[in-house]
């Protein structure tokens, strides 16, 4: 997907609304969260939250957090805008070259001992498995695992990440970044600024049927089942 630098989304330019979906895109939202992120008032946030849902960006979510009275998760497409581009076509050299670099990356970063996580799954989707020169974005969806079972050890590791973050100069301008940081890190890691790469949590393909994927990292049978509509090639 790609969007324009003067589009505007809801109410506000493109660029902001693909900022604040890709701070979301781990958690449930509720108004106070969107008016803290977009520096405006509850109410203003409230309809700005009524318009992505309209727009199908956001669904309301299954449970409600205590004490809220609307919340509501991204989907699929959400997810997908959160990714997208505002450069130009590239050139399938282009492509091939951050593609070659974000593998890099990937065993880097499931090598180092320090993160929390490490990436079990990756596939590549989208224009880059056609055979046009010219592309839009590298799209990779990836999938997440702790190296350890979710508990005390768990927490007090995300909990030095993202103390390390902090001292490193890192600021959370929120409880929720704060919490998602030690997934977050990784995406930002394999991103490596690139506005070439384009990331999704693999389970964004799950909802769609028909998809054309390759695997370029994890067990193909595992990933197959995570992508029930997917199409290996």
């Amino acid at each position: 997907m790609r969007i324009g630098r003067d589009q505007l989304v809801a109410g506000y330019p493109a660029l902001t609304v693909r900022a604040f979906l890709r701070r979301c895109r781990f958690c449930t939202i509720v108004p106070e969260t969107a008016a803290f992120a977009l520096k405006t008032a509850t109410a203003e946030a409230t309809v700005f939250l009524r318009e992505l849902a309209s727009l199908e960006l956001i669904e309301s979510a299954e449970h409600l957090p205590m004490g809220e009275t609307a919340a509501y998760e991204i989907t699929t497409r959400g997810n997908a805008f959160a990714n997208a581009s505002a450069a130009k076509p590239l050139l399938r050299k282009t492509a091939e070259s951050a593609l070659e670099q974000f593998m890099e990356r990937l065993q880097t970063v499931n090598a180092d001992t320090e993160y929390v996580y490490s990436v079990e799954s990756a596939v590549l989707f989208g224009s880059m498995l056609s055979e046009a020169e010219r592309l839009g974005d590298v799209d990779i969806a990836i999938e997440l695992l702790p190296k350890v079972v979710e508990g005390a050890e768990y927490r007090q590791w995300c909990d030095q990440r993202r103390y390390a973050a902090r001292e490193q100069g890192r600021r959370f301008r929120s409880t929720v970044d704060w919490v998602l940081w030690p997934k977050e890190e990784i995406f930002e890691v394999l991103r490596a600024r690139s506005r070439t790469l384009s990331l999704h949590g693999i389970h964004d393909l799950a909802e769609l049927t028909d998809v054309r994927y390759r695997v370029l990292w994890g067990n193909p049978g595992r990933i197959a089942g995570l992508i029930p509509g997917g199409r290996p090639c």
